[in-house]
């Protein structure tokens, strides 16, 4: 079955499958790894499905986030203070952009109020 499936994926010209790993136990395909497109990920489950004597696919493939990557790789150089200071940051300008995203709503609500009084 995981030769099936890998002749398969690789028959894709398309797919980019390089960083995915394929085990199978009892029936079961076991896919992980990452990819660079969420459309890749749900390719691969199809194609797993397809193949004689599957019985279950457990799809643990994650997309590749070259952004948190690359922050990774960033915070790795800065202190304990400095990483702090940038997930601090990072949370409030998160919970900033929330908070901005409901606001309008509200302050017409709030306006429209104070001009019915």
């Amino acid at each position: 079955m995981r030769e099936d499936l890998c002749d398969q994926i690789s028959d894709q010209p398309d797919l980019d499958a390089s960083d995915v790993e394929v085990k199978v136990q009892n029936g079961e395909v076991i896919l992980s790894g990452t990819v660079r497109e969420r459309g890749f990920k749900h390719q691969i489950e199809a194609l797993a499905e397809r193949i004689p004597g599957v019985a279950d696919v457990r799809n643990e493939i994650r997309l590749y986030r070259e952004q948190q990557q690359s922050e990774a790789r960033t915070s790795a150089g800065l202190s304990s203070s400095e990483r702090a200071a940038t997930s601090t940051t990072g949370a409030a300008a998160g919970s900033a952009t929330s908070i901005g995203a409901t606001s309008p709503p509200e302050t017409k609500n709030n306006e429209s109020r104070r001009n019915a009084s």
